[in-house]
């Protein structure tokens, strides 16, 4: 069972907004010696292998899923992950400013558009707006639950993360 439960945390993690940023951040600014020694620092500080973040930000390997269907509290979370990494992209193409700037400003609505996203076939307008209002609640909710669940970092604390990594 805690295999299982590392690997869903990891593959979360790999999948994740904060995953992502955290990797492209190392791959940037460190080189050879002192991006292994941050590897290092992620790896404590995180709670995974050395060797699976190691290949996680150096090679881009990404672990596979043991689900072949996504319980739908990890379908959530991975949603919104998936909204607030377009929405990062979206927003330095748009105002080429700092993430730090707007950081506050995606999550809510990343969590609305993947709501959106999970809500299928629905013609009538006003019956998926109050469909969307009725799930934002729960899916924030199930974000946080799943995020505190796994141990997982999220947008807030990036930044804390690569301070901490960083020094």
């Amino acid at each position: 069972m805690v295999k299982k439960y590392e690997e869903i945390r990891f593959f979360l993690f790999a999948n994740s907004y904060s995953g992502k940023k955290i990797a492209t951040y190392l791959k940037r600014k460190h080189k050879s010696k002192k991006l292994a020694e941050m590897i290092k620092r992620l790896s404590d500080i995180l709670g995974f292998p050395y060797k699976q973040i190691s290949d996680f930000v150096l090679l881009d390997i990404k672990p596979d899923s043991s689900y072949k269907r996504f319980p739908v509290p990890l379908k959530i979370y991975l949603e919104v992950e998936k909204e607030l990494l377009k929405l990062s992209e979206e927003k330095l193409d748009e105002y080429s400013t700092s993430l730090d700037d707007y950081q506050r400003q995606l999550l809510y609505p990343a969590i609305e558009r993947a709501v959106g996203n999970l809500l299928e076939n629905i013609e009538d307008d006003n019956k998926f707006q109050k469909l969307l209002e009725e799930k934002f609640k729960t899916a924030t909710h199930t974000y946080y639950k799943v995020a505190y669940k796994y141990k997982l970092p999220t947008i807030r604390v990036v930044p804390f993360i690569l301070r901490l990594i960083s020094s």
